[in-house]
């Protein structure tokens, strides 16, 4: 394996040790700065229901967690080694009954609809296999009036880089606005920022 392949499907699901030391710490530089953003869109309220989707190490839910308190966070990845990386940064809210840390697939996780007032993902939408089942699903269970906040860097940045292209699925903002509108979202609001010469996008969807 190559590896750009073998890059590419640790960004995808971190795993071994590689996945534990190496790519956590990549997700936390390199994802630093669409966390900013999504949680400044966010605006996380007291008692908001939030479910981040494909939460890595967690960092995002540590910053949203600080502004609630009779509210409630869960996240999902479907790797075990993020997985315990965050679950042991947010270890005082998890006991507390605030923060919830779920391993698994979240196409194939049961959720209840209208159960989440806010959803957020950061870099994920690249390794969707079904964007418009995982699109419908979130829709699904996000209560009417409310919002997805989904985060990607640039298209064009990202095809500079050695990245395998039968792991990474690329966007163009476009692409995205068509599949939120496909999967029942109304009302679209885009958030688009450049820090040192790279571009980084934060799409707000409302059901």
């Amino acid at each position: 394996m190559s590896f750009s392949s073998f890059f590419s499907k640790q960004a995808q699901k971190p795993s071994g040790l590689f996945g534990r030391i190496v790519m956590a710490n990549i997700f936390d530089i390199g994802n630093a700065y669409l966390n900013e953003m999504v949680n400044d869109a966010l605006a996380i309220e007291n008692n908001d229901h939030v479910l981040d989707i494909g939460c890595g190490t967690g960092k995002l839910i540590r910053k949203m967690v600080n502004k609630i308190s009779e509210g409630y966070i869960e996240g999902v990845d479907f790797s075990h080694s993020m997985v315990s990386i965050a679950r042991k940064k947010n270890i005082k809210q998890i006991n507390e009954g605030i923060v919830k840390i779920v391993e698994g697939d979240f196409d194939s996780l049961s959720y209840q609809n209208e159960s989440f007032d806010k959803a957020c993902s950061v870099n994920t939408i690249y390794f969707w296999p079904k964007p418009e089942i995982t699109a419908k699903k979130i829709s699904s269970i996000l209560k009417p009036g409310g919002l997805l906040f989904l985060a990607f860097e640039d298209m064009q940045q990202l095809q500079q880089r050695n990245l395998n292209h039968d792991v990474f699925r690329f966007y163009t903002l476009e692409k995205v606005e068509d599949l939120l509108y496909r999967s029942g979202f109304r009302a679209i609001e885009i958030i688009s920022k450049t820090k040192r010469k790279l571009k980084f996008h934060c799409v707000i969807a409302k059901k």
